[in-house]
């Protein structure tokens, strides 16, 4: 009994120790299946996204930036001065996911540089962002700057190189240049030639591909692909720095001398239609464009802007008329002092009546009843299509952004009142430079030129595109505009424009002085002021214009923007040396 009970518990143990190997061995077995499974879904299904992972651990991919091309204005000798340059700086950034405390590390940033409570706020959102690896905080760090951060020793910040765009000469050439600025973190150019020219100027980016260790460091033995970054080209502008700093000095001080609310001066070859200075107040620093009171001082009102020109536009409406030979200068006719058009009056400024005057006599008076004489005798199809041929209603493709085309569809209305008030510069929009183009083309003989302000592109492997002289169309016949150019420059000699006699100089132009006119429709108590004109005017070589806005002082624009053509067209005669031809 005893015997066969102990063998009866051997052959039990025996039994269990079995199936405990067993189940060990089928556990293995199905771990070995999972653990081979899981690795062949790895190995295959998951490779490339493995891949691309050990990849960015050990591979760093740099955009390679490229140097924004200069500008330059180029003065009568040729020299050239740079108006907008760059300047290495550096950009702030984090990498959050290495920052332990963000608001003690935002403190830290404060210590060092200014920022609104605003900014700050902006920052601190921005390094709460655990899972984030890169964060740009702050642009354009000076040397000392970036050198009092990387010495607080603050981990999770760096640093890296880049350029900002630097304009030597402040406000100067601001409507021109425009600025570099920012839109959702990228550099780019904004209003003026950094906006039109914004490819040329900008360059092609490079990229630089190369191996790094676990840390994140350059391994100099390592495998490394570099596409190099193609600079931006050069542009060499028509303006003439020294024209362009006297125009925008001259223009200042009179907005200030008149309490006027801003103004524009404009100076064109009219024999190739080149601009040569372009001046807007009120300007800002483009250095520092964020800190402008009102955004709207970055528009271009040389042409983005529309105003009702007044009386400037009466030469316009002769040149239609002589054109067509509806007048001579000789012409006469009765001015009564006031026309009616139904419920509608048209007089003359002060209430003026002038009796029987010829057609010279209603430019140098600057007559409204006798534009409309002259627009009435032309007829209103001849009248819309020469304001149309002269550019108005239409853009003349300046190399500049935003280029207003004004507004004349009033002639297209069947009231005879409009084509009477169009006459005189009233009921319709136009640009500066469309009223300083139209000038040049009288000055000229009769072509109408596209107005241009770049001379030559230069690319960085010195490739050169050079521009030259479009024209547009023959408006006028040579025979009207020499005629016309002769009414012109009795309107300086005998007229309201006598402020813009240059001794030595025949000297051609008219004012204007034109009610602004109200939102809501009707007109503002509050005038345009300008002067357009161009000399010698027996071989022009400048037309210039000027438009002071509501000036507080000075009741007319012989007074206002008369003095201050005066003063531009004088300095322009003797720069360039002009000899005299009266």
């Amino acid at each position: 009994m005893t015997r066969f009970s102990g063998s009866i518990k051997n052959n039990a143990e025996h039994t269990g120790s079995t199936a405990r190997i067993k189940f060990i061995a089928v556990l293995f077995l199905v771990l070995a299946a999972v653990f081979l499974s899981r690795l062949f879904y790895l190995q295959v299904f998951k490779h490339g996204l493995y891949k691309t992972m050990a990849i960015a651990q050990h591979e760093n991919t740099q955009k390679l930036l490229p140097a924004r091309g200069m500008i330059y204005a180029v003065d009568k000798d040729g020299r050239e001065f740079c108006i907008a340059d760059n300047q290495d700086l550096y950009l702030l950034f984090a990498v959050p996911v290495e920052i332990d405390n963000a608001t003690l590390t935002v403190e830290k940033i404060v210590s060092v540089l200014n920022m609104e409570e605003q900014e700050k706020v902006k920052v601190l959102n921005q390094l709460k962002k655990n899972n984030d690896p890169y964060e740009p905080l702050k642009h354009y760090l000076n040397e000392e700057e970036k050198n009092k951060l990387k010495d607080l020793n603050i981990v999770g910040l760096g640093f890296s190189k880049e350029t900002k765009r630097y304009y030597p000469e402040g406000d100067v050439f601001a409507h021109l240049n425009g600025f570099v600025g920012f839109s959702e973190d990228k550099a780019m150019g904004q209003y003026g030639l950094e906006e039109f020219f914004e490819t040329e100027l900008r360059g092609k980016n490079g990229m630089l591909k190369s191996e790094t260790d676990p840390a994140g460091h350059l391994i100099a033995v390592g495998e490394y692909d570099v596409v190099p970054a193609e600079g931006g080209s050069s542009l060499y502008l028509n303006i003439d720095p020294v024209v362009q700093l006297k125009a925008c000095e001259t223009l200042k001080k009179a907005v200030k001398n008149y309490e006027a609310q801003g103004g524009v001066v404009i100076i064109q070859n009219p024999n190739d239609g080149a601009i040569l200075a372009l001046c807007v107040e009120p300007s800002f620093d483009p250095n520092n464009y964020g800190q402008v009171e009102n955004v709207n001082f970055f528009i271009n009102q040389a042409i983005s802007s529309l105003y009702e020109p007044g009386s400037i536009f009466k030469p316009i409406t002769m040149a239609a008329a002589l054109d067509t030979q509806s007048v001579e200068p000789d012409t006469t006719y009765e001015d009564k002092g006031i026309l009616v058009y139904g419920k509608d009056k048209i007089t003359n400024a002060m209430d003026k009546k002038y009796g029987v005057v010829n057609m010279t006599q209603v430019l140098e008076n600057s007559i409204n009843t006798g534009a409309v004489f002259a627009a009435v005798a032309t007829g209103r199809e001849n009248m819309k299509k020469y304001i149309s041929d002269f550019g108005f209603g239409a853009h003349l493709g300046i190399d500049l952004p935003r280029e207003a085309k004004g507004d004349v569809n009033s002639l297209d209305k069947k009231s005879d009142i409009y084509l009477a008030t169009a006459s005189f510069g009233q009921g319709i929009a136009v640009t500066p430079l469309q009223m300083i183009n139209a000038f040049s083309a009288i000055a000229n003989g009769g072509i109408l030129y596209k107005p241009w302000v770049v001379k030559k592109i230069v690319k960085v492997d010195g490739e050169v595109e050079e521009f030259t002289a479009q024209q547009i169309r023959r408006v006028i016949s040579s025979k009207s505009a020499n005629v016309l150019k002769a009414m012109l420059v009795s309107v300086v000699k005998n007229g309201h424009s006598g402020v813009a006699k240059i001794p030595g100089y025949f000297v051609a132009g008219k004012t204007g002085t034109a009610q602004i006119p109200a939102k809501n429709g009707g007109y503002l108590n509050a005038y345009n002021h300008s002067f357009v004109g161009f000399a010698p005017a027996t071989k022009p070589r400048f037309t210039l214009f000027v438009k002071i806005t509501n000036p507080a002082k000075g009741a007319f624009a012989e007074s206002t923007a008369g003095p201050v053509f005066a003063e531009i067209m004088k300095y322009l005669l003797n720069y360039y040396q002009v000899p005299t031809d009266e």
